[in-house]
């Protein structure tokens, strides 16, 4: 991304009180080409997400909530997280009931199998809403939608705004983002990057 995208990602406002909450890997986030991202994925992205990936990249909250790129950098499989994640995320809305499953787009999970999705019924993506299927709750009560973004919707997680919803086990003050390459780097080396210290570089 360049210098003006660089900039987009500094100035929007959920992204920097989510930087005031969670520290980004200080090996920056996940590169990614938008021109390219483009011809797997016609809809667009909000800048908030482009954003996050700039800045934090794909991998996970505090072992428990991960956050997919358009594009796998890390693991090959699946190669387009978010294609395959919104193809599931479709299959799951017309076998349990929610009434508009085409305008799901999948974004991240949980270790629990729930899906993270954005409600794209704008044709502007910075307008998407979020929506929650949890995996193990009743088919009348898994599907829930909150009025705001992605990124919106992490700095409630990361402030325990949403308790009943999710409750991660953490042993540490706070919430920690760990990128997907630190995670493998660090697993391959016998370190528990969600111990109670924080890991360096």
């Amino acid at each position: 991304m360049g210098s003006e995208s660089e900039g987009m990602s500094f100035a929007l406002p959920e992204i920097r009180r989510l930087r005031t909450l969670v520290a980004p890997p200080t090996g920056g986030g996940t590169t990614i080409d938008w021109s390219c991202v483009a011809a797997e994925y016609d809809h667009g992205f909000p800048d908030d997400y482009r954003a996050f990936m700039q800045i934090y990249g794909e991998g996970m909250f505090d072992d428990f909530l991960h956050v997919d790129a358009p594009v796998a950098e890390v693991y090959p499989n699946p190669p387009f997280p978010v294609k395959e994640g919104t193809g599931t995320a479709c299959l799951i809305a017309e076998e349990e009931y929610f009434d508009e499953p085409e305008f799901l787009i999948a974004w991240g999970g949980t270790v629990d199998g729930d899906l993270l999705c954005w409600y794209a019924a704008d044709s502007d993506p910075n307008r998407w809403t979020t929506v929650i299927w949890r995996r193990h709750w009743p088919v009348t009560e898994c599907w829930t939608r909150f009025d705001c973004g992605m990124s919106e919707l992490l700095c409630r997680y990361v402030q325990r705004e949403i308790p009943d919803f999710w409750i991660s086990n953490r042993r540490y003050e706070g919430s920690r983002f760990v990128h997907t390459r630190d995670n493998r780097r660090w697993r391959g080396m016998g370190l528990d990057p969600w111990a109670v210290e924080p890991l360096g570089t």
